[in-house]
């Protein structure tokens, strides 16, 4: 009995004395950048103020842009290595530097606020627009890239989706996809419109798929697209011999409207700006089903289509 009351005395000393080890973190690596900061929920980029030494070690942060989730405030402490936590330590952070912080990611353990991991690259140093770090390569590849590309990155993972729907007469479809995106048919008097939104944006990405003029745009779903005589629709666009092709192809892209937008500056959209938009996203509408109803001027409504719908895209 003394024997195992000595044994049990000596654990105890030894957690004690050797406090930190004993309960220091350790964690596989889970990737570069654009890999392990999938799983953070907020990603800014921001300037080291100061820090702050003590048990538990942080620093402040001045936030110069929110890439991914939400912040309030422009301020903000994040929680540092202690020994216990898997977290960095504070010394590789100088104060006056910019960086790329993904935070709370895998391993974080970050208690009542934010903190960066070393479970992984969650952080890319800023310099002169430009980030430096394990961007996208093996753990120990530093890389260089500009700071906009990741941004981009970051905001537009690559994606690839497929879905099926039913739409009827005068009714709006809508499908979520990516992470910042939405797939709509808006309702039109006599069909729909194929319309791609960001989330926070009333732009339709998709408007710049061709063509702009003498046939039919595939954007648009009508009538006499699907009528076995087109020629009986006097109103058709064009007076064409038909409508576009199914399945409907179309383009689209982010930059719609912000850097890629011909008719502010009064002229026509650029073909490298088209393979611009098409570089980014894809897709394809399939029309499986659908019931016209006749009219007397000869272009029939559809009541309903069904269809599937595949999009692929991101940087």
């Amino acid at each position: 009995m003394k024997k195992f009351t000595f044994v049990f005395t000596l654990i105890g000393l030894c957690f004690l004395m050797f406090p930190l080890s004993a309960g220091a973190c350790s964690c596989a690596w889970r990737g570069p950048f654009l890999v392990a900061a999938k799983d953070a929920p907020l990603i800014v980029h921001g300037r080291i103020i100061r820090h702050h030494p003590g048990q538990s070690p942080t620093m402040s942060v001045l936030v110069l842009e929110t890439i991914k989730g939400g912040l309030l405030d422009s301020g903000m402490v994040v929680q540092m290595g202690d020994g216990m936590q898997c977290r960095p330590s504070r010394e590789g952070f100088p104060p006056g530097s910019e960086w790329i912080l993904a935070l709370n990611g895998s391993g974080s353990k970050p208690g009542d606020g934010w903190a960066l991991s070393h479970c992984g690259e969650y952080s890319l140093r800023v310099e002169k627009g430009e980030v430096i770090g394990s961007i996208d390569g093996t753990q120990s590849q530093v890389k260089r890239m500009p700071l906009d590309e990741l941004k981009r990155k970051i905001r537009y993972p690559p994606f690839h989706t497929t879905f099926e729907g039913r739409v009827s007469q005068g009714k709006r479809f809508q499908h979520p996809f990516g992470e910042m995106f939405v797939f709509v048919l808006e309702p039109l008097a006599d069909g729909w419109e194929i319309v791609i939104k960001e989330h926070g944006r009333d732009e339709n990405l998709a408007r710049l798929t061709s063509p702009f003029h003498f046939v039919p745009n595939p954007r648009y779903i009508e009538g006499w697209h699907l009528s076995e005589n087109p020629s009986a629709c006097t109103t058709r666009e064009y007076l064409a011999d038909a409508g576009p092709a199914n399945p409907r192809e179309f383009i689209f892209s982010p930059e719609v409207g912000k850097r890629i937008d011909a008719s502010k500056l009064n002229r026509a959209v650029e073909p490298q700006e088209v393979e611009e938009i098409q570089r980014f996203g894809r897709g394809v509408l399939t029309i499986r089903e659908f019931k016209l109803q006749p009219t007397a001027e000869g272009c029939p409504v559809i009541e309903w289509i069904q269809f599937s719908v595949r999009l692929q895209g991101g940087y």
